[in-house]
């Protein structure tokens, strides 16, 4: 009960904690103030002349609300969840909103169980949004499918927030049974969205069920458009998509509260070498915004829009989820504070990261059987359909190209700038091989293999040659799951991830360096894209357009229908 901290509220009696001798950030009027902090039993007293039973010196540094983020996936970040937390939160990220869709598409009901039970482990404020599209769309092999009933078995579970991203928009504009199901069933509970480029009456009808918020905006007349019509923008600085400086050109005085900050996807290397929301603030200022302003985006912004009291902010009765920061230019965490307790200095945690669950159905995970090297091999055609690559987005361009094709392969395909793209189905071993041509990875020889797959998580490679997809694909199996790289019939880098064929169980600097070796191999071998594991693996998601591949062929997005690889 608070009330028994009143005496030490009203300074009769000593707090628990003060820090001192540094600046406040009151993110209610946007200024730093020199004052007292005071905190007893994990609660904020109040700012003021406070005395403590403990003191903090801060030296003249700043004192802000623990950072949120709006909007991620775990799984993306190649590690596992004690390793992710161990990363982010001593960076002062003390609020997550996650996705297990990436599991659940592998493992269903058991990859929510596994990463709630995860999840609770640690010093943060864990909350998971159960997924709401597994599997992604019809046109794909499922690896599990998750109806209304299976996620009302999480309705009353702690630390369950909400109703994860609504990536089957066309369903939801055209009155799709199954998914209206699960928007009214979750009536009273923050839904987030997933709505690339959908604008106008169609968006309208997407808005009826009552989805509150988006992070796959990508343009700033986009963004306009979707706070208009009331939605909350999510400003994503992914791995793969880095969309922050074009969005924050929306934003203004009198739209400020509508925008938050969420990393969405972030991979280990950028996450060590950059940070986590940490980065995307000391983007923001970069972009010339006012570093107080751009602190709300991530404390009291999203704190209000999902309608948490108690965070967000330096003020009485709030949750003493506090960092120490060095400046508003960089955002270094000196510090970091999880209900007023020292969770992480200097980036480093102050908690280790427990041994994983054990659970056969999320290590066991990868079941190709047989496959043969004439899957590989191209249809008859003049004209075909070629997936091109955008960089740093996760979008991609529609292309028709004439290529010779010769007993199922194209003759000077590195001359035409292209590889050939695969997708092999991986969780029942059905023997589905989904084939398509790909334009601007650069590769030159040999084949990149990765078993992240956005959403269903099938096993995608592309190639410049057919033994060398082959092998990759094999070696992925072998594993148990993750990234290959293969040439000259050699693996020349590879990184497992067998928790479900999405995650590692290695510390996150070891991932790191197992991934910028094969990144460093991918180069040498003429792949220029910065993250070329991270881009192979959205190239699966039926639901971004325009053209994407799945187990079941090639999909054009924005018709929502398969279309064939030849076009006659």
């Amino acid at each position: 009960m608070k009330n028994k901290l009143l005496a030490q509220a009203r300074g009769e009696e000593k707090a628990d904690l003060v820090f001192k001798n540094g600046r406040i950030a009151d993110v209610f009027n946007g200024k730093l103030v020199s004052d007292r902090v005071a905190v007893s039993e994990g609660v904020i007293l109040g700012i003021g002349n406070y005395r403590g039973k403990e003191e903090i010196d801060l030296d003249g540094h700043i004192l802000v609300p623990g950072f949120f983020d709006g909007h991620l996936h775990v799984e993306s970040s190649l590690v596992s969840v004690g390793e992710f937390a161990r990363q982010v939160i001593p960076l002062g990220t003390t609020s997550i909103y996650t996705d297990p869709h990436e599991i659940a598409n592998v493992a269903g009901k058991e990859g929510i169980r596994y990463m709630l039970e995860e999840g609770r482990k640690y010093p943060w404020n864990f909350n998971l949004m159960l997924p709401s599209c597994v599997p992604a769309s019809p046109f794909e092999t499922p690896g599990a499918v998750l109806e209304v009933e299976d996620l009302l078995e999480f309705y009353n579970e702690e630390n369950v927030f909400g109703l994860g991203e609504v990536m089957n928009y066309p369903g939801v504009i055209n009155g799709d049974e199954k998914i209206w199901a699960k928007l009214d069933a979750f009536a009273g509970m923050f839904k987030d969205g997933h709505a690339p480029g959908v604008t106008g009456m169609e968006l309208n009808a997407y808005l009826l069920g009552d989805i509150k918020a988006d992070h796959e905006v990508i343009s700033a007349e986009e963004a306009r458009q979707k706070v208009a019509a009331g939605m909350l923008v999510m400003v994503r600085e992914a791995s793969g998509a880095q969309n922050l400086r074009e969005i924050l050109r929306a934003l203004d005085a009198k739209n400020q509260d509508r925008f938050i900050l969420a990393t969405d996807d972030r991979h280990p290397e950028d996450l060590l070498n950059q940070g986590h929301i940490n980065y995307l603030l000391e983007l923001t200022v970069k972009e010339n915004l006012d570093p107080l302003l751009a602190l709300r985006l991530a404390t009291l912004n999203p704190a209000i829009a999902f309608g948490v009291k108690d965070l967000g902010a330096i003020a009485p009765g709030y949750r003493a989820d506090l960092v120490v920061l060095e400046d508003l230019e960089k955002f270094r965490a000196l510090e970091v504070y999880k209900d007023g307790k020292l969770v992480g200095k200097e980036g480093e945690a102050l908690f280790s990261a427990a041994k994983p669950l054990q659970n056969s159905r999320i290590r066991n995970s990868v079941n190709i059987g047989s496959l043969e090297l004439e899957r590989f091999k191209l249809p008859s055609g003049k004209r075909f359909r070629v997936i091109e690559m955008v960089p740093g987005q996760i979008t991609t361009r529609y292309l028709i190209k004439e290529l010779e094709v010769k007993e199922g392969q194209i003759a000077n395909i590195i001359e035409e700038g292209l590889v050939k793209l695969a997708v092999v189905e991986r969780h029942h071993a059905s023997g589905n091989v989904g084939l398509g041509l790909l334009a601007g990875l650069g590769l030159k020889k040999g084949a990149l293999a990765v078993s992240v797959a956005h959403d269903s998580h099938h096993v995608i490679v592309a190639g410049a040659d057919d033994p060398s997809m082959l092998r990759a694909v094999k070696e992925i199996e072998k594993m148990g799951g993750g990234v290959v790289l293969v040439a000259d019939d050699q693996v020349q880098a590879s990184v497992p991830l067998p928790i479900a064929g999405l995650m590692s169980e290695e510390p996150i600097g070891q991932v790191a360096r197992q991934m910028a070796m094969l990144n460093d191999k991918a180069e040498e071998m003429g792949i220029k894209l910065e993250n070329p594991t991270m881009a192979l693996s959205f190239l699966a998601l039926p639901v971004i357009p325009e053209l994407k591949l799945t187990d079941k062929g090639l999909f054009d997005s924005k018709k929502f229908q398969p279309v064939s690889l030849v076009v006659d």
